[in-house]
């Protein structure tokens, strides 16, 4: 698998734990140099030191995705010391839920920035690392809930969204170049994403994490659909066939997608309503 690329060189963000470890453990059966990039630097160094231990070579490295200057300086360790890279994994990212009422300017920003600028980022740093003509691939990981934009879900969906459009850009621009792009659309899977979520969002929690319990498909199958994605040149990565599903409804019954999520709205707030009068 992936034998196009020869120098066997792949970064990825958020591969401390959950869906990034995953990928990471998959590199690292292949024998590849990992960049495990996380700001829990502690665990990015655990992934590391397993992925050494089972063959590959891999660096561990502390970044705030928030932030220009971590990738900056990730930028220039791995072109002094391995002379650039040929798969970019931007999958670090944050939970957050509630609808337009209850979403603050903090947690937009906070969604926008970490979920959205930070992807920005992971292409506009270190793309200069993949060779001009390629062979390079660029992952980035979206939701599904950039493409269902289903109610209560407003910055998270907006932050989604907005990774799936910059991917398929990014597509157009890269394409001539040997360079592809897939934008990873997972929906509901066990992981550990809501311990990113903020305070006001613990009541949503439980059932969240019920959703994710009850999933059939696990981070281990959703690393090997981003492999599969990168080996395939595939841009939209769909994990779930729920999800699967929903994408072709909404592209070729648009106006009754679009009811069914007007009615789920309703109900949600009806709900709220009735909670809150009690």
């Amino acid at each position: 698998m992936l034998k196009r690329f020869e120098q066997k060189r792949v970064l990825i963000t958020g591969g401390a734990s959950g869906l990034g470890k995953a990928i990471a453990d998959k590199f690292a059966g292949l024998g590849w140099r990992i960049a495990v990039v996380d700001i829990n630097f502690e665990g990015a160094q655990a992934v590391a030191a397993e992925a050494n231990q089972n063959g590959a070579e891999a660096l561990a490295f502390l970044c705030d995705v928030g932030k220009d200057d971590d990738f900056s300086a990730i930028a220039d360790t791995l072109k002094d010391q391995w002379g650039g890279l040929d798969i970019i994994i931007n999958n670090a990212g944050v939970a957050t839920t509630g609808p337009m009422v209850d979403c603050t300017p903090a947690q937009w920003e906070r969604a926008i920035n970490l979920n959205l600028n930070s992807v920005y980022r992971g292409c506009h740093f270190w793309l200069p690392l993949i060779p001009e003509n390629g062979p390079g691939h660029v992952v980035n990981t979206a939701s599904f809930a950039g493409i269902a934009q289903a109610p209560t879900m407003m910055s998270y969906n907006v932050s989604k969204a907005g990774v799936i459009a910059l991917s398929e850009t990014l597509c157009a621009e890269l394409g001539y170049r040997n360079i592809g792009v897939s934008a990873i659309c997972p929906a509901f899977f066990k992981t550990n994403l809501l311990d990113s979520m903020s305070p006001s969002e613990e009541g949503l929690k439980p059932l969240v994490n019920k959703w994710m319990e009850n999933s059939k498909v696990s981070a281990d199958d959703v690393a090997q659909d981003v492999m599969d994605g990168i080996e395939n040149n595939q841009l939209m990565v769909i994990s779930h066939d729920y999800a699967r599903k929903a994408y072709r409804l909404k592209r070729f019954f648009p106006r009754w997608f679009m009811k069914q999520q007007i009615k789920k709205g309703g109900e949600i707030f009806a709900s709220r309503n009735r909670k809150a009068a009690s």
